[in-house]
This record gives structure tokens, C-alpha cells and sequence, in this order.
């Protein structure tokens, strides 16, 4: 049974019943619902447009459809802040309807706050509320408070589902499976296997790219630069209604989320939107794409670049590239660290200290590290080193070699994908009689012209990286020959670039009072093994400057 409040006298003080212009008022949820032509929005207006015909016609009372509020995709917790209704407010205001109609109350609001102060809204304005399937009556009471109830209930079935689906996708997350949401570059929804993805090998190439872009520039905006002016996109999908999403250029944004994404080195992020205590990282049920140690690389220089603001990659003043648990004191062994000071003068200084405050040994870090540097220069002689240095080298750039030829595989069937759409537009020319299919055909021709040239770009890029790689394959002599000139070289590296050739020689140096010990690391490679678990070096009767202790020297 409808009860409804549509009756009450008419302002002239008889009982004769006034004209209802009605606002019909319906929702759904999702997209999905909104879609579907012949769904739920079209069977509440058949309901609410049956019972005017059944007032018309059976009741005998004047009802005329004056409006339709459509809300199409609108959560029960916003319809109240939609613009559909703020539409319905204006027209109650200038009362262009005086009767609201919808077939549900939760089609209303899901807040039982909210709805309450829609009712004080229309009673404010004498605008009588029609419910299809509750039966309540607001003019008493008790009405009142059985609409509050049936509205609290609606309230707490939205919050139970919440919590049902936040529940359902926090275990999905723990089992590592992809909960949807943003398409990933570099990967394909399994179609078989739901919350799986496959690895797709042309965008991976991209996305790998991208990290050693990163790496090597140390800049979000220079490294958006070098992906468009390569021709590269983000992905292009089509969605699960049909609906084609081309691949855009990409902008700070879709780099900076490419960057910090767990899911390309194999990981799944738990409580991504919770505090940094509360999150946490559990393996993926896909396999990554990247390089954890590439992708913890990128990690820590971004985070070091936001901690610094100054991009770790660039030319710094100096830089304690023995710091990080490299340089160890000779007195207490307890790890030296990097610091820096001004002397009265104003001059800035920097300085390797004992981490133990009990020892205080000092050490000029210009000093240490030119005598490391020193040591370094003398392996040329050193043939069993040597040859180590020169398989690790190579191992090195060989390892680009594989991403650089699926770019530019990659890259070449895009080509290829762009030739034959052009290729075909000009097939189809000679057919074409009207004059607006021939402009946007020519506005189309245009457009691939430019992503081919930039497509080609890339190629030559690639190209030129890959001859690269093989003309610089080093061997004993040329290592020899770097060698010699060690120190030279190094004052030209990056900081970052310092760090990694002293980790990659050295375990661990040692400074005391007089003299410097550096321990090699053991070669683990079974085609060739050091002789001695490590090689210890020392510079005899090496002894601080004066100047060591917080002064610079020269």
C-alpha cells in the first residue's frame, strides 16, 4: 500500500485538491546501471510515471509531470550534492513543482544527516514527498520517525557494503592479486585468470625506459621529455564496453606514478592510502619487469632528491662517496661518517668522523679519498683485478642490451602500425566525394606523420645506444689505459657515479692513524676466482695533514 501526503486543501479553503506538478526523481549507482538503456532508470520512470497515470485516472486528482531528475552513476552518500538536485532545489524555490516522487527512499539519500535536511528543505517550502514503496506518513510524529529509521538503515546497508568490499579487496591485496582500477603500462589484464597480469614485452621496454632515464638524469620533467620525444605513449586499452582509450603523451603525473608502482617489480602495495607505518609490500602473482635493484635505486634517489631538493645525479660541491658504511675507523672499527662545517674564515669544509664520539678520529675527506683513489689507480698493475674489472664492465652494459632491442622491436611495429594506417587513408582517397571526409582524412594524415617522425627518432635513439654498447666493450688494455689515468677521471663523475664504482671494488676501507687498509671484494664468478678471499692494501706510513681536523687544507 502507497501512503502519500499529496492531499490537503487548496488555498482557497476548499477541499478541493490542487494541481501536483511533479518532479520525478530516480538513480542508479554505477556506470554500468546508467548504460544499460533498457536497466534500472527506465523501469523507476515507468513506476513513477504509472502511479501519476493511476492518480489521473482512478483518483481523479490533477498530476502532471513537470520535471525529471536523472541522476546517472551518483553514490546514495552525494545525490543530495549532485547537480540534478541542486536543479530540484531551484525548482521548488520558484516553485515549478510542489509534489517530489521517487519510487525509494534510499533513491533519495543514503545519509540519514542528509536526508533530514532535505525534509526540513521541502517543508520549509510546502512541497509534499511521495514514496512508492515505503509507507510512512511525515505529517505525524511517528512518521517522522519511521522515515528516520528506514533512512538510518539505508545509511548502515551503504556502510555494510563498504566495509564488505573494502574487506574483499584487502584480501585480494594480501594474496597479491591486481584489484583493478588504472591500466598498467607495461602489463595486460589476464583474461583467464582474474586480478593476474601478463606482461607485455614492448610496453616493458618502455617502462624500463623510463627507469633508466630516471637513473641517469635524475629529473621527472627531463624524463617525460626523452619518452615523448621518443614517440613513446601510455597504454592504450579498450575497455570492457567497447570503448577505445588511445595512448596519450605522457605528463609528470603518469611518470611520477610509472616510478613509484611496486607492481613492475613484482610487488603488490598493502594499504597504499594508509600512513607509511601501516603500509607494507607482498609478492605479486605477476612476475616484474624491472630490476628490484633498479627499482630501489630510483626509490632512494627520488627520495633523496626530495629530502636535498637538488637532483642527486647533478654536479655537487663534494660528495663523502666512502659514506654509507664504506670507511670504517682504524682505532675502534666503528663506521666513519660524512659531515661538513664552515672554519672561521667561511670557507666550507668536509670531514669523515668516527660515528663513535668517544674515539673522535677526524679525517680531511678530500685526503682519504684521494689516497683511496690513489690505491685504485695503482690496480693497472695489478693483472688478476684487472681482468676482473674488465668481465664485470662488460656484464654490465650487456645487461642494457636486451631492453634496448625490445624498444626498439617495440618501436619499429608501431612504425610499421603507422605506415599502413597512412598507407591505407590514401588508398581509400580516390573514393572519397565530400569535402569534410577528405579534410579530416588530410587533418588524420597530418597526425601520423608527426608520430611517425618521432616514432623514427626513437629508433635512431635506440640505435645509436646499441652501437654504443658495442663499441665500448672494454678489455684489459683499455681498462689498463683508464686506469692510469684513474684520477682524472673520477674527479669528472657524478656523485652517484663515484659511489658505484667504490662499491663495486671495495668492501670496506679502513683509516687509522698512519696508515690505510682496503679490503676487495672476492670475485664470485666461476670462470675466474681471486686467489685469496679478499686482497688487503695498504698505503704504509700514510698520515693525516694537520689541516684534518676541521680545517681545509690547501
Amino acid at each position: 500500500m502507497v501512503i502519500d501526503t499529496a492531499r490537503r486543501p487548496g488555498q482557497n479553503g476548499s477541499d478541493a485538491a490542487p494541481i501536483r506538478r511533479v518532479g520525478l526523481v530516480v538513480r542508479v549507482s554505477t556506470e554500468r546501471q546508467a548504460e544499460n538503456e533498457e536497466g534500472s532508470l527506465k523501469n523507476q520512470l515507468q513506476r513513477l510515471r504509472q502511479h501519476i497515470e493511476y492518480k489521473r485516472s482512478v483518483a481523479g486528482e490533477e498530476w502532471i509531470e513537470a520535471a525529471v531528475y536523472e541522476m546517472r552513476a551518483v553514490s546514495g552518500k552525494d545525490s543530495l550534492r549532485s547537480a540534478e538536485f541542486e536543479r530540484l532545489f531551484d525548482d521548488v524555490r520558484s516553485r515549478r513543482i510542489n509534489t517530489i516522487l521517487c519510487p525509494a527512499l534510499d533513491r533519495i539519500s543514503r545519509s540519514v544527516k542528509d536526508f533530514l535536511q532535505f525534509f526540513e528543505f521541502i517543508n520549509e517550502h510546502d512541497v509534499e514527498f511521495v514514496c512508492l514503496k515505503q509507507n510512512y506518513d511525515t505529517t505525524t510524529p511517528q512518521g517522522r520517525l519511521f522515515v528516520t529509521m528506514m533512512i538510518a538503515l539505508a545509511q548502515f546497508e551503504r556502510e555494510q557494503t563498504s566495509d564488505r568490499t573494502r574487506d574483499a579487496t584487502a584480501a585480494r591485496a594480501e594474496r597479491g592479486l591486481w584489484n583493478g582500477g588504472q591500466q598498467l603500462l607495461g602489463y595486460d589484464l589476464d583474461q583467464d585468470r582474474k586480478g593476474h597480469l601478463i606482461p607485455n614485452a614492448h610496453e616493458a621496454a618502455i617502462v624500463n625506459f623510463g627507469f633508466d632515464t630516471y637513473l641517469d638524469c635524475g629529473s621527472i620533467t627531463e624524463m617525460t621529455n626523452r619518452l615523448n620525444a621518443r614517440g613513446h605513449r601510455t597504454k592504450a586499452y579498450t575497455s570492457r564496453r567497447g570503448t577505445h582509450h588511445p595512448g596519450t603523451p605522457f605528463t609528470l603525473s603518469s611518470v611520477l606514478y610509472m616510478l613509484k608502482n611496486p607492481a613492475y617489480s613484482g610487488k603488490k602495495e598493502i594499504n597504499r592510502k594508509a600512513p607509511s607505518e601501516e603500509r607494507r609490500l607482498v609478492e605479486a602473482v605477476w612476475s616484474g619487469i624491472v630490476d628490484e635493484e633498479k627499482f630501489l635505486a630510483v626509490q632512494r634517489l627520488m627520495a633523496a632528491n626530495g629530502r636535498t631538493n637538488h637532483n642527486g645525479t647533478k654536479t655537487v660541491r663534494h660528495a663523502h662517496v666512502l659514506a654509507g658504511g664504506l670507511l670504517y675507523c682504524g682505532r675502534c672499527d666503528s663506521v666513519m661518517l660524512g659531515r661538513s662545517g664552515t672554519g672561521r674564515l667561511g670557507v666550507r669544509y668536509y670531514y669523515y668522523v668516527c660515528r663513535n664520539r668517544e674515539c673522535g678520529l677526524r679525517v680531511a675527506a678530500h685526503e682519504i679519498e684521494d689516497a683511496v683513489a690513489q690505491r685504485i689507480q695503482d690496480i693497472a698493475a695489478d693483472g688478476e683485478v684487472l681482468e676482473f674489472l674488465v668481465g664485470e664492465t662488460n656484464k654490465r652494459m650487456l645487461r642494457r642490451r636486451p631492453s634496448l632491442e625490445k624498444q626498439r622491436r617495440g618501436l619499429q611495429r608501431t612504425v610499421d602500425e603507422v605506415k599502413a594506417e597512412a598507407d591505407g587513408i590514401l588508398a581509400a582517397w580516390p573514393n572519397l566525394e565530400q569535402e569534410s571526409g577528405r579534410a579530416f582524412l588530410t587533418e588524420r594524415l597530418g597526425e601520423l606523420a608527426r608520430r611517425r617522425s618521432e616514432l623514427e627518432q626513437g629508433l635512431i635513439e635506440v640505435n645509436q645506444a646499441l652501437a654504443q654498447i658495442d663499441e665500448e666493450r672494454v678489455t684489459a688494455e683499455t681498462v689498463r689505459a683508464s686506469l692510469t689515468r684513474f684520477r682524472d677521471v673520477y674527479a669528472h663523475l657524478k656523485p652517484g657515479e663515484r659511489k658505484e664504482l667504490m662499491r663495486l671494488l671495495l668492501h670496506r676501507a679502513e683509516v687509522g692513524d698512519r696508515q690505510i687498509v682496503l679490503e676487495i671484494y672476492p670475485i664470485a664468478s666461476p670462470e675466474m676466482a681471486m686467489p685469496q678471499s679478499h686482497s688487503r692494501s695498504e698505503a704504509s706510513n700514510w698520515l693525516p695533514g694537520q689541516d684534518s681536523n676541521l680545517q681545509p687544507s690547501g
